[in-house]
């Protein structure tokens, strides 16, 4: 089952059609709208109401999924980080995923959800891109409305940049012996790739690294090494009474592709 967050900010259509998409392919249980409930007189009020009113539309066009309005400041990353934790901890304990959409709210919102993710395996992110690239943009390159509204919009002063804090935990080693390991997931990352993203089992994988007759060691050793990149979301095994075979995930093809274009060998 899954449980949707969406950050609620400056658009209701793609947050909308964004739900909807993934209410028709998924049991959806609970629909939270995190909006933002900061009072201000400075520029950030006409964000606070737009993320408001659009936050009660969507309430009322998504009314069938019973949705959760949640006030919060999206301009505060520690509230921010503590609203969408506690949905994700409550989500993981009862077994169910979460989506959490950053289609439209502020960057430092954005940065405290990806930061959040990165923490719980059950948590995905997505966004619903615009069907029109710049529509918010006004006019032509040639207009002078429009080099008044760009040299107005790229010359927006700024606040101190603000690092967003990540997990400890990194795909890359911090260590001689990690380094070692990670050499060799990384080839078979690139090895899987060269062979279509797919191995029908630990024996094949074994014979791509040059061994000949398969034994129990190889086998343990390789199996570890598939288990390793499964935890870190690379590959994903499919199981039976043993290990049917082993593909490489969506990221995993990404980071392949990367790693092949880098001229890992």
């Amino acid at each position: 089952m899954t449980v949707i967050v969406c950050l609620v900010g400056t658009h209701f259509r793609r947050p909308f059609e964004g739900i909807r998409y993934w209410s028709k392919r998924k049991g959806i249980t609970r629909l939270y709208l995190l909006y933002s409930d900061k009072e201000a007189e400075d520029e950030t009020k006409v964000f606070n109401y737009m993320s408001r009113k659009n936050a009660l539309d969507l309430m009322e066009r998504l009314e069938i999924l019973d949705p959760i309005l949640v006030g919060f400041d999206p301009m505060d990353y520690k509230d921010t980080f503590k609203k969408i934790y506690a949905i994700l901890a409550r989500a993981r304990e009862e077994g169910e995923e979460v989506l959490i959409d950053i289609t439209s709210t502020t960057n430092i919102a954005e940065g405290a959800a990806l930061t959040i993710a990165l923490m719980f395996r059950n948590a995905r992110v997505y966004t619903v891109p615009a069907a029109r690239p710049a529509w918010y943009v006004k006019g032509e390159p040639e207009d002078p409305e429009f080099q008044k509204w760009f040299e107005t919009a790229r010359n927006v002063p700024s606040l101190e940049p603000l690092e967003i804090k990540l997990p400890g935990y990194r795909l890359e080693p911090h260590s001689e012996r990690e380094s070692r390991i990670w050499e060799q997931e990384k080839r078979l990352l690139v090895l899987l790739r060269e062979h279509g993203g797919r191995a029908d089992s630990i024996s094949e994988i074994i014979g791509w690294f040059g061994y000949k007759s398969p034994n129990s060691t190889l086998r343990n050793r390789f199996s570890r090494i598939v288990a390793r990149l499964e935890e870190k979301g690379l590959v994903r095994a499919e199981m039976g009474a043993k290990l049917k075979g082993v593909r490489l995930t969506e990221f995993g093809e990404i980071f392949a592709e990367a790693l092949t274009e880098k001229g890992f060998e």
